[in-house]
């Protein structure tokens, strides 16, 4: 399966059915809008190629504020806000903070292909790969997992990036606090140092502390029981590695995890590159879930 995703407003969704989204029926059972009034929306929707949510609020029959509200509540959807969580939370996050934008509706669709096929396989591990540092992986790996959350499956996200990690700095968790590197030198394997509904639904694993040895860690046993644990325990779990190209530790990561998906950005990745990633992930036995372009 080849999943081709593109940031804001050239974003182009995988050609997969997508339920319903949660925001859309939000905003019909409220039962605030008329029928004339849901028809301007669906003309104005198609016209500028928003989201439904989008076109509702920028004609001004939707509010923003109080459609976020009424998700977080009925559906413990999670969704960031600008004013109170930005101290915490990265902007990048974009499913969390613009989840009717072009680009979340992308992580979206993305997340229907890989439920409408890997899960639906019964395979809930992904490697999220790059060939080289700069491509985005981290920040494809986080709101992925944010929107999987959304759909209120329960989610870990790992940091198996020990060279340079970056998901506590998304997070607000403080780079400090133990993680998989401690969960794999002094946690049983069952109960690592997890902190559970980082935003409702998702949980994270940070990297933790420095690893003078990160290659040795991941193709440990310890890492291969942690790793099953946590697909037995989580409806989605996702890792974020380091550059393929850099080091051996994203392939190790993922010859434990079984599934992959390579991240590629445009003028950044070399097509020879990626080529060389996927038929490095082939020997390891470790199936590619999906390809996804970046373009921003």
């Amino acid at each position: 399966m080849s999943i081709t995703s593109k940031r804001q407003l050239d974003s182009e969704p995988v050609a997969v059915q997508a339920p319903k989204d949660p925001i859309e029926q939000q905003i019909l059972a409220a039962g605030n809008l008329s029928e004339a009034q849901v028809e301007a929306i669906r003309g104005f929707q198609r016209r500028k190629g928003l989201t439904f949510g989008e076109a509702a609020i920028t004609l001004g029959l939707v509010r923003r504020d109080s459609l976020f509200l009424a998700l977080s509540k009925r559906y413990n959807y999670p969704v960031l806000n600008f004013g109170s969580d930005e101290a915490r939370f990265s902007r990048e996050l974009v499913v969390g903070y613009q989840p009717f934008s072009k680009g979340a509706e992308a992580f979206r669709s993305i997340r229907s292909g890989l439920a409408t096929g890997p899960l639906s396989q019964g395979k809930n591990a992904f490697a999220v790969i790059g060939a080289h540092s700069g491509v985005g992986t981290t920040n494809f790996a986080a709101n992925l997992a944010l929107s999987f959350a959304q759909m209120a499956v329960p989610t870990l996200l790992v940091d198996a990036n020990l060279r340079k990690p970056r998901l506590a700095a998304l997070f607000g968790v403080d780079p400090k606090s133990e993680g998989l590197v401690e969960a794999l030198t002094h946690f049983e394997p069952n109960t690592p140092p997890v902190a559970i509904d980082i935003v409702p639904g998702l949980s994270l694993l940070i990297a933790g502390a420095t690893a003078p040895h990160p290659q040795e860690l991941l193709s440990s046993k310890e890492f291969l029981n942690l790793s099953q644990n946590a697909q037995r325990n989580y409806g989605v779990v996702i890792y974020d590695t380091p550059p393929a190209l850099e080091n051996a530790d994203a392939y190790v990561v993922a010859s434990r995890v079984g599934a992959a998906i390579l991240v590629a950005r445009r003028h950044r990745s070399k097509v020879k590159d990626i080529r060389t990633v996927s038929q490095a992930l082939e020997g390891f036995q470790c199936e590619i879930a999906g390809t996804v372009l970046e373009q921003f």
